[in-house]
């Protein structure tokens, strides 16, 4: 036996391997498992501080601005609240209004430029011999029966499926909402009950350190978010204007297609140069082709001019630490985890530097 597992060691090394690695696999999608389960269960707390984070930004700014006009200090938060509340949603009207007549317009533009070019890419398919005009009339026929025949019953069966989903969604949107407007009302409460939980519960070096993390986050996400603000301000007007001095058209979806996508680091951009581009290919190929570019010179002043200026100042994070951000964020967390793991990482980046400089200036002075 002894000499059967001396000859073998590579092969019984290699299964125990495998047997360790499967193991490790099953457990950590187990914790995964669990971790998206929790997600699932405090989503709408979870949403809620988000937004809560996101839109303090603009209401202290507005609060600052409330105070500056002698308001009375009992009508500074909750006219701010509501003002935050107009904004948010003559944001979403405009972004509504703007999009979606854009789309029924492509859409039918689209269909239409199918409808003409299917006869005639059917005439040349028979003319150079790939198919014959039976077959052709036989895909079509097919495409047409099956098409009438299992709309409607497809069409009921997504309706039935979501329903409860649907449902599942606006609660978590009206609870998400409720905290955030709970929870900006009364951040400095639960700043103090914070604090006085981190004094009675850690050390009081530990308890210092959290606290000098947690202004550290504060003051780096009020950063990137009003540097965002302003940038996505910015890459709209411009895009749109220069969209309209090239003559393309969807100038103004396009612009707002790239303001609004702008809070995603690199991705964002391509992005909506790309949907622009597929829109106003429905025109013209050539426009299309035309506002990439109009696109790509558009982002090189934007990005080597404005972005560094606007934005690289407040987060401080090099370029390639943002796009592994984007990525790592989008993985985990979809579109939200794209936009805000940029300044996690920026803070993690500034915790570490500081730390690595101070080992460095401590082993200096030895």
């Amino acid at each position: 036996m002894k000499n059967l597992i001396e000859k073998n060691k590579v092969v019984f090394g290699a299964i125990a391997f495998a047997a360790v690695s499967l193991a490790l696999v099953l457990y950590i999608a187990n914790i995964w498992q669990g971790f998206h389960y929790l997600m699932g269960v405090f989503s709408p707390i979870i949403i809620g501080a988000g937004l809560a984070f996101v839109f303090n930004v603009p209401m202290k700014k507005l609060e600052g601005q409330l105070r500056a006009w002698k308001v009375k200090p009992g009508f500074q938060r909750p006219l701010a609240m509501f003002l935050v509340l107009v904004l948010l949603c003559l944001i979403f009207a405009g972004v509504v209004a703007i999009i979606v007549p854009t789309l029924t317009t492509s859409v039918n533009s689209l269909t239409h430029t199918v409808q003409a070019a299917v006869p005639q890419l059917g005439s040349w398919l028979a003319e150079t011999g790939l198919v014959n005009r039976d077959q052709l009339q036989d895909i079509s026929k097919y495409l047409t029966d099956s098409g009438m025949l299992n709309k409607g019953a497809q069409l009921l069966g997504n309706l039935t499926g979501n329903l409860g989903g649907l449902v599942g969604n606006v609660f978590t949107v009206m609870m998400a909402l409720f905290l955030m407007f709970a929870m900006l009302g009364s951040k400095e409460h639960l700043a103090s009950i914070t604090n006085r939980i981190l004094a009675v519960t850690l050390p009081k070096k530990v308890g210092e350190r959290l606290r000098y993390v947690g202004n550290v986050m504060v003051e780096t996400y009020d950063g990137f978010l009003m540097g965002q603000l302003i940038e996505a301000f910015i890459i709209g007007f411009l895009v749109f204007a220069a969209y309209s001095l090239a003559g393309l058209p969807f100038a103004s979806m396009t612009a707002v297609l790239a303001g609004v996508l702008s809070f995603i680091p690199y991705i964002g951009p391509f992005t909506a140069c790309g949907l622009g581009a597929i829109f106003i290919f429905t025109i013209s190929p050539w426009q299309a082709l035309l506002s990439i570019v109009v696109f790509q010179l558009v982002q090189l002043v934007e990005g080597n001019l404005i972005y560094p200026r606007v934005v690289g100042s407040q987060v401080g994070l090099p370029s390639l630490f943002t796009l592994a951000a984007a990525l790592i964020g989008g993985n985990l967390f979809g579109l939200v985890g794209m936009i805000f793991f940029t300044p996690i990482f920026a803070v993690i980046y500034r915790l570490v530097k500081e730390a690595v400089e101070a080992k460095e200036a401590a082993a200096s002075q030895k």
